[in-house]
């Protein structure tokens, strides 16, 4: 078996994937940038150190800085002085940051399940079940993701 070219295959599959507009531009961010942020926020503990962002999101602090005056120029987010030490700031996210999320993901959900639906229950659980034998290999050979 040629497992280049089937590599080569699978690339070229996933890119036209993530071309389509299955993948709208939003839903790329979820896993990059504003949106990573909000959702740190929103399914974490609702408010981070701007370091812990950086590092969640293997990003030069520079860049979080950027993103963050972004996001709270939109209201999505609000950053204050930590209590115990008046040096760190505490970002957290807002209710309009959470309602946004919470629309992100239910666009997301919806776009799946019109996916899954099309592709039928039994190509729906086979890429169900290969899409997490990947990931399993992937964490196993190349480590969970930093």
């Amino acid at each position: 078996m040629d497992y280049s070219q089937l590599a080569k295959e699978f690339l070229e599959s996933q890119g036209r994937m993530m071309k389509s507009s299955f993948w709208p531009k939003k839903a790329n961010a979820f896993l990059h940038g504003e949106m990573f942020i909000l959702n740190y926020l929103n399914f974490g503990q609702g408010e981070a150190l701007p370091s812990e962002l950086s590092a969640a999101m293997n990003t030069s602090t520079a860049r979080v800085a950027m993103a963050l005056k972004s996001l709270e120029s939109k209201g999505l987010i609000e950053r204050h002085a930590d209590s115990k030490d008046r040096r760190k700031v505490i970002v957290s996210i807002t209710d309009q940051g959470r309602e946004l999320v919470e629309s992100e993901r239910r666009d997301m959900h919806q776009r799946m399940v019109a996916l899954l639906t099309e592709l039928g229950e039994e190509d729906a659980r086979a890429y169900i079940r290969l899409a997490e034998r990947i990931a399993e290999i992937s964490e196993r050979i190349f480590g969970p993701r930093e």
